[in-house]
């Protein structure tokens, strides 16, 4: 593992912890044109002077189970795919670079290339292995890939809507709890 860590055969993409943007060479060396960042605090990228060019889409969320990142997907996904079209590279980071910025990862994988949630999760742990979206993050995933086999976008929102109208929320033990159990009934 490393700061910038690219994700296998999806071209320029990359993921990591905030503090990759400040390794001036690293950013420049993987041909960064983009930066995705998912956190919930303003990362501040305009006070660094590698870091002006960039193109930049802030997603302002915390890295707990209940918080919504399902909203963010196709966005996120669109930026992600303008931002590697010409040869350019796409830096998604959170915090420490495991579960917010692996979540959205994830999500463009799927959208992009048709894979499921487990297989995306793969192709992400492959360039990082200490990735692991939160349990509510994997919920999500899941749901999406549901809206994603669903052409329709009215039955794609009503997929959306009955998530969030239904959806589990907790504290984090109880969303540990909820996936040990869900680990034991697949294993069934």
């Amino acid at each position: 593992m490393g700061w910038v860590d690219r994700i296998p055969r999806a071209g320029n993409l990359y993921i990591g912890g905030l503090y990759a943007l400040y390794q001036t060479d690293l950013i420049k060396a993987a041909n960064i044109t983009h930066v995705l960042s998912v956190v919930d605090y303003e990362p501040n990228l305009s006070l660094n002077e590698h870091l002006l060019g960039l193109k930049k889409m802030h997603v302002w969320a915390e890295d707990d189970p209940n918080e919504d990142l399902l909203k963010w997907f196709e966005k996120t996904a669109e930026f992600v795919r303008e931002g590697l079209q010409n040869n350019g590279g796409v830096f998604v980071h959170c915090a420490m670079g495991k579960s917010r910025s692996a979540a959205v990862v994830v999500a463009f994988l799927m959208w992009e290339f048709g894979v499921g949630m487990e297989e995306g999760l793969r192709w992400v742990e492959e360039g990082r292995p200490v990735c692991e979206p939160n349990p509510g993050f994997q919920e999500q995933l899941r749901v999406w890939e549901k809206m994603l086999k669903e052409q329709d976008g009215v039955k794609r929102q009503d997929i959306y809507g009955e998530f969030e109208k239904n959806r589990f929320k907790g504290s984090a033990w109880e969303w540990e709890k909820r996936a040990e159990e869900q680990r034991k009934k697949a294993r069934l």
